[in-house]
């Protein structure tokens, strides 16, 4: 169907932590760490009690380039230490954090960051250049923060 299709972006990095360690950071620690990681998120109100796990609950309000959304999104999919999936309630996404352990380098994690939009609403599709570019550069973002903090957080540990 014309005009129906995914905007995604994926972006990928080398971070200099065990995969177990970065799992942690983003899963064990989501409440504190991802409005550090993603500062768009203005508020984090977690809905569910106990650990992230599937179907675990929270709404977040964010600011992205000015526009402030609020949505409901739960935990789709969680496989301990490799993967974490969010899917929107409210609004349709999908946001994966999938990790690997690149080569024979346990002291590294390869993260994968993908965050996706199904279907693009009626009124935003003649956007969806300028929406691909934005939601790209927002998964490299992503990446690159997380790297950052984990790696800085790692450092000052074993210091």
């Amino acid at each position: 169907m014309f005009g129906s299709q995914a905007v995604v972006g994926e972006s990928s990095i080398r971070i200099c932590c065990p995969v177990d360690q970065v799992f942690s950071f983003i899963a064990d620690n989501f409440e504190r760490n991802y409005p550090r990681w993603s500062p768009e998120v203005q508020q984090l109100q977690v809905m569910s009690a106990g650990a992230l796990d599937e179907d675990w609950f929270a709404r977040q309000t964010r600011i992205d380039e000015g526009h402030k959304t609020v949505s409901t999104f739960r935990v789709a999919c969680f496989e301990r230490p490799q993967r974490v999936v969010f899917s929107g309630v409210s609004s349709e996404f999908t946001c994966s954090y999938i990790l690997e352990t690149p080569g024979s380098q346990a002291d590294e994690a390869l993260a994968c960051f993908r965050f996706e939009i199904p279907r693009l609403e009626l009124r935003l599709r003649p956007f969806r250049k300028l929406i691909q570019i934005s939601v790209q550069e927002g998964a490299e973002r992503t990446v690159r923060n997380l790297k950052g903090l984990i790696e800085q957080e790692s450092n000052s540990v074993s210091r």
